[in-house]
């Protein structure tokens, strides 16, 4: 039974590398598959695939980021839709890697999100600040990953700077509130499998607002009240993830919401910060899920 995981980077990039040292650790035969190598065909009476170079897995892990472009996702579906078990399938991955459309299928779902619009011009940006109490507001590209992407607006001059200058009119701009720093507790939890691993507290630098991992580069464990707990489980089912990422805020008030569901997480930073081996609880969940048993 061979784990897959399809991927641009080579062994060289830290989850690969700790996912390859995980399964080499457990005696779990493993490959990375570049999407490159994956040669697609659909014909009267099904879909096949063949990696160039290589074997189809019994099992598939989609680890390319959000900025996933329509060539990997089709590669993914073709995967499913040629038998193979994918974790975090293509109708997920397509879900999550707009954040637009994620806040959407939480918010359907009665899951707390911060207030937020989605605008393709200069009028419906200002429509956006009125409703949310003017100045400044966060806006974020739809794909951004990362914290990049991701802005504090603070006056109308700069919102005409980005709508005329910056933004894709296609993909539209996210406006959501702006809750200052020191109001707010930002949190990273990590699910598979239908249960929280692990959670850290992020904290913005200085001068900035953002609390990604990826810029701050630290974060304190945590360990999840009920509550949380199970925010962070139930956004990761809303979109359809076996493996997320999930970032949440608490307000003063002690209300949390889900800012985003990320379907590729990095691990890093929680482990670091944890001491938890999270990679070989990724490999374990694959394996059990390759045989069809339960992961315990």
């Amino acid at each position: 039974m061979v784990i897959g995981i399809l991927t641009v980077r080579d062994e060289r990039y830290h989850p690969n590398r700790r996912l390859m040292e995980a399964a080499a650790a457990l005696g779990q035969p493993l490959a990375l598959i570049h999407t490159r190598d994956c040669l697609s065909r659909v014909r009267e009476g099904g879909s096949e695939l063949e990696v160039v170079n290589g074997q189809v897995p019994d099992i598939l892990l989609p680890r390319i980021g959000a900025t996933i472009n329509d060539y990997a996702l089709g590669v993914v579906r073709q995967f499913e839709q040629a038998g193979t078990a994918v974790i975090n399938g293509a109708d997920a991955i397509r879900l999550a890697r707009n954040k637009f459309m994620t806040l959407q299928s939480l918010a359907h779902d009665r899951i707390p999100v911060p207030d937020s619009f989605l605008v393709v011009n200069l009028k419906g940006f200002e429509q956006a600040v009125a409703a949310l109490g003017g100045y400044p507001v966060v806006v974020k590209m739809p794909s951004s990953r990362q914290g990049a992407g991701v802005a504090r607006v603070g006056s109308r001059v700069t919102a005409e700077f980005i709508m005329h200058n910056l933004q894709d009119i296609t993909k539209g701009l996210l406006i959501q509130e702006y809750v200052p720093s020191p109001g707010r507790l930002d949190i990273r939890a990590f699910v598979l499998g239908g249960r929280v691993l692990g959670a850290m507290a992020l904290r913005p630098e200085n001068g900035d607002f953002r609390s990604n991992i990826h810029l701050t580069g630290s974060g304190t464990p945590m360990i999840l009240d009920r509550m949380l707990r199970q925010l962070a489980i139930q956004a990761a089912q809303s979109v359809g993830l076996e493996i997320a990422g999930v970032d949440m805020m608490v307000d003063e008030a002690g209300q949390g919401k889900v800012i985003e569901v990320n379907y590729t997480p990095g691990f890093r930073g929680l482990e670091e910060a944890t001491e938890m081996d999270i990679a070989t609880q990724i490999i374990q969940y694959a394996a059990h899920e390759a045989r069809g048993e339960r992961w315990t």
